[in-house]
């Protein structure tokens, strides 16, 4: 279930994320490049194993941007609020250069601080989930205050790749937006954490994620191909592993995602 966060943290936040499959598991699961951070709220006991670290359970973890997919070993039950972010959002609500947390799922409270024990213990002692995004907004807005908007050429560029679904070429941005490619290529790594040209790779594959989930198999992936601006349906495949570890075929009889770019292994 997806829920819009307030319109002032818009910017920011695309939605919140609610994971609850309250029976307990003892699994792997995978988590793969979107564009977006996000923060994890722990809602139960879930002990979680990230990027080769030992199974921990925290409050509260926060994901950087995703270089290719994360194998998540999760023992206990999935009862979680994930807060998606826009691309930049992380950078801009806690200032840290987004390069520096790149592809790395850690402790929230090693970037948040120690407030972050605080909005996590509200979570779980609240029992309804309008009180909970009520306290999420709260929390987020009073990070945003004293903050200044987001950097204007990174808005517009993330805007421009997602509407077109990552088939843009870089080259194009830079003439639309009135930059050249090192200034573009800092701005990107500063606020996102990845190149211009790694994002609309991500944009592109997820649009061809969610091109298959609509379609629900009834569509050859040579349409999906073409249609998400592969060259071919080797292509496609070679991309769609490269980023998310299985092919489209497996990724289709998935029988229920998580999220879209969150399975079950």
């Amino acid at each position: 279930m997806q829920i819009l966060p307030h319109p002032a943290l818009a910017h920011l936040v695309r939605h919140y994320l609610i994971l609850d499959e309250l029976q307990p598991v003892n699994s792997m699961h995978r988590l793969f490049a979107d564009g977006n951070t996000g923060l994890v709220f722990n809602l139960d006991n879930a002990a979680l194993c990230a990027a080769g670290n030992s199974p921990a359970i925290y409050s509260c973890w926060l994901y950087g941007q995703v270089k290719t997919f994360h194998n998540l070993s999760v023992a206990g039950s999935i009862n979680w609020i994930v807060v998606v972010l826009q691309p930049y959002g992380a950078h801009q609500l806690w200032g840290v250069p987004a390069m520096e947390w790149y592809n790395c799922f850690f402790p929230a409270v090693e970037i948040v601080g120690t407030r972050i024990d605080s909005i996590a213990n509200a979570l779980l002692n609240a029992k309804q989930l309008n009180e909970r995004i009520r306290l999420l907004d709260n929390f987020l807005l009073q990070q945003v205050d004293q903050r200044t908007p987001p950097d204007p050429v990174i808005v517009q560029a993330v805007q421009h790749i997602i509407k077109q679904e990552g088939m843009v070429s870089v080259e194009s941005l830079h003439q639309s937006l009135w930059v050249n490619e090192r200034t573009l290529e800092r701005k990107f790594k500063l606020h996102i954490g990845i190149s211009p040209k790694r994002f609309t790779d991500i944009v592109r594959l997820n649009s061809s994620a969610k091109r298959m989930q609509r379609m629900k198999g009834k569509q050859p992936l040579t349409g999906v191909a073409y249609e998400s601006g592969y060259f071919d349906q080797a292509h496609f495949i070679k991309e769609f592993k490269k980023y998310t570890g299985i092919t489209p075929q497996q990724y289709q009889a998935q029988a229920r995602p998580l999220a879209l770019n969150f399975l079950e292994l």
